[in-house]
């Protein structure tokens, strides 16, 4: 498991796993519920272009820490063979985080089913 994903309190908390907080530079992250947008499963990110490493970690199939590419940071902590969680943000240094999760769909729903 990459990271731990939940609601607590009106925020999204992502929290890093094991050696996965080393690699994406952070032991988590906390959003306002009301600065998420939205959360999806998008297959085909991994394929694109993640921009400028800054700081992070990226090697063959993994991707971790802070990428901006286009003028928006994103914050990724995935490996290819997960399917990635997407999280769309507004207002927040990042405008989406791409994770790795166990259960994705649950995730999805959970952020989707609290959002103001």
């Amino acid at each position: 498991m990459l990271n731990i994903v939940k609601i607590q309190n009106h925020k999204l908390l992502v929290a890093p796993q094991g050696i996965n907080k080393i690699a994406a530079l952070k032991n988590k992250i906390e959003i306002p519920m009301q600065h998420v947008l939205g959360a999806s499963i998008d297959t085909g990110i991994l394929n694109d272009s993640k921009g400028l490493r800054a700081p992070g970690t990226s090697l063959p199939g993994y991707w971790a820490g802070s990428f901006k590419k286009d003028g928006e940071e994103s914050f990724f902590n995935i490996k290819r063979e997960n399917k990635p969680v997407v999280i769309q943000l507004k207002n927040e240094k990042y405008t989406r985080l791409v994770l790795g999760v166990d259960k994705p769909e649950d995730i999805v729903d959970l952020i989707n089913n609290n959002i103001n």
